[in-house]
């Protein structure tokens, strides 16, 4: 008898170790290892663009659930799932750049989605190129960023050098008409080609530049800038800023009394924030807008007004263009994954190139450089607390000019 036990407990003994060489030597056969897709992406979480970073980011993340709650990015007919991986740049270049670099030669990332700011990005994309990495860029669009030759870069909006110069187009046809222009620029690679672009079409267009005047990053007193634009009493009002700079500058503007029969910002006053920060000495300024929920846009799952109510009923809000810009960037991805049939960095470049597409959030074409050259900025006013679309024109909507002086608001 005990012979035969021992005989049995060596068999049961074979299979359990027969059983554990299958599950190791197979592991393909678990659910572990479903196949993936690594994006990663370092935004600025904490520091000056905290709030701008968090918004791209959870563009991200929207599309990323969105694209996996339909089985994921279909690679040559297998579905893969997105795993995303995020780091905080904490708003710095030099740490995003390192941040970059740890995905790709640690983490091993798939592809890389950019960070926000065209300064940032100038540091972060020179890795993707380093190592031949494709980086979709949400919310890059200063014009040096794209002229150093890169091949693996790619913007989601046009160029900033072309942001506001609807702005100087539609101020001519104004009555009164305006005569003079005034620029407040702060000395920054997105900023400086925005307003250099706007300043180029407005002497184009017969008007005079009466002021100009850069400001280092980190400014907050901006009272002997103001008081030399005073003087000069301009007509129109240039201001290229980041949200901070144009809160304050415009809060001193009110406080110093410099009036304009027009003012604008490059991006701030369709910020989020920028209604209930400034209140009603936020109205009547302009500023480009890459998306709006009323834009006439749409590809096979979302139309611009769609995409707006998915948001909403997600989230309980209305979605901002960083956050949009965010998600479209994921599609981007998908769509030149989709395309090329694989996850060879060269071959998903390529297919980036030979794209020509609408999206809910704006046309793509990307040129040698990488630049998208079908999109086109929108213009938002702001009108009695809303950020109003008045660019493209649309029925009943129109430019409120002149701006009333501070003391009569």
């Amino acid at each position: 008898m005990m012979e035969g036990f021992m005989m049995r407990k060596g068999k049961l003994a074979i299979f359990g170790l027969i059983l554990a060489f299958c599950f190791f030597a197979f592991p393909a056969l678990t659910p572990a290892q479903e196949a993936k897709i690594r994006i990663g992406a370092a935004v600025s979480l904490t520091g000056r663009l905290a709030k701008e970073g968090s918004l791209v980011k959870k563009g991200y993340e929207t599309w990323a659930e969105w694209i996996n709650g339909r089985g994921g990015i279909n690679v040559a007919g297998k579905p893969h799932k997105v795993e995303m991986i995020y780091y905080d740049d904490k708003a710095d270049a030099t740490t995003s750049a390192k941040l970059t670099e740890k995905l790709i030669t640690e983490d091993k990332v798939n592809l890389i989605l950019g960070p926000y700011s065209s300064g940032i990005t100038a540091a972060t994309s020179a890795i993707g190129e380093k190592y031949g990495y494709v980086t979709i860029a949400p919310l890059a669009n200063g014009d040096f960023v794209y002229e150093r030759g890169f091949k693996f870069l790619f913007s989601v909006f046009p160029m900033a050098s072309r942001d506001l110069v609807p702005i100087a187009e539609m101020a001519v046809q104004q009555t009164p008409k305006p005569k003079t222009f005034a620029v407040a620029v702060l000395d920054h690679v997105f900023t400086l080609p925005a307003l250099e672009g706007v300043k180029k079409r407005s002497l184009e267009l017969g008007l005079q530049e009466v002021y100009y005047g850069k400001y280092p990053a980190g400014t907050t007193d901006f009272s002997a800038l103001l008081t030399a634009l005073k003087s000069k009493a301009p007509d129109l009002l240039y201001f290229g800023g980041f949200f901070p700079d144009a809160v304050s500058f415009y809060r001193q503007a009110k406080e110093l009394d410099v009036n304009a029969k027009l003012y604008t910002t490059t991006g701030t006053a369709g910020h989020p924030d920028w209604v209930p920060v400034m209140k009603k000495d936020g109205d009547y300024v302009l500023t480009q807008e890459p998306w709006h929920h009323e834009m006439p846009y749409k590809d096979q799952f979302f139309s611009s007004k769609s995409f707006s109510d998915y948001w909403r009923q997600k989230y309980g809000e209305q979605v901002s263009y960083f956050s949009g810009a965010g998600f479209v960037a994921g599609m981007l991805i998908q769509f030149a994954i989709e395309k090329a049939g694989s996850l060879d960095q060269t071959k998903i470049r390529d297919a980036l190139r030979a794209m020509d597409i609408e999206t809910f959030f704006s046309k793509f074409k990307f040129d040698e450089k990488g630049r998208n050259i079908a999109a086109r900025m929108g213009i938002v006013q702001v009108q009695n607390g809303k950020q109003v679309l008045i660019d493209p024109p649309r029925p009943g909507v129109k430019l409120l000019y002149p701006a009333p002086p501070w003391k009569e608001r």
